[in-house]
């Protein structure tokens, strides 16, 4: 008989992550990481308001080149894939399911390598992050019954 391959569950969204170890009864969070700068304002993100100028005839004030939230959301999802590479090298899982909103799912997918994105066996697009242990496992196994 063929025992049960580890699951990782990894739902996650842009301030936190948790990782559970997954099977149909049961959830063991192995690991949760929390990002609360993503929740900060923008002008609470930067110390300093963008520059004015004034110059001969012109004036106005100097935007920033990017977003610092979106640039910390970024470092989080990259935090992320960091761990998530580093359990499959040290045999953690065998297999993941992700859950999560689209945008944070495209933006883990840019950071993880092709080995660990091979071990992705379902994603499920939904942001169930701040719901009981029970509530995730009833959903979760709801949604891998659709298979």
């Amino acid at each position: 008989m063929k025992s049960q391959q580890l699951t990782w569950l990894v739902v996650f969204d842009s301030t936190i992550c948790r990782i559970y170890d997954y099977s149909k009864n049961n959830l063991a969070l192995v690991k949760q990481i929390e990002h609360s700068e993503n929740k900060l304002k923008d002008i609470e993100i930067t110390s300093d308001k963008p520059g004015r100028y004034q110059s001969s005839g012109a004036h106005g004030t100097y935007s920033q080149e990017s977003d610092p939230k979106a640039i910390q959301i970024e470092r989080f999802a990259k935090e992320i894939a960091k761990i998530l590479e580093h359990g499959h090298a040290v045999n953690d899982y065998e297999k993941l399911i992700l859950v999560s909103s689209p945008p944070m799912h495209g933006l883990l997918l840019k950071d993880i390598n092709k080995q660990v994105e091979k071990l992705i066996s379902r994603v499920i697009p939904k942001d169930l992050v701040h719901v009981s242990e029970a509530d995730l496992l009833n959903d979760v196994n709801n949604e891998l019954k659709r298979d």
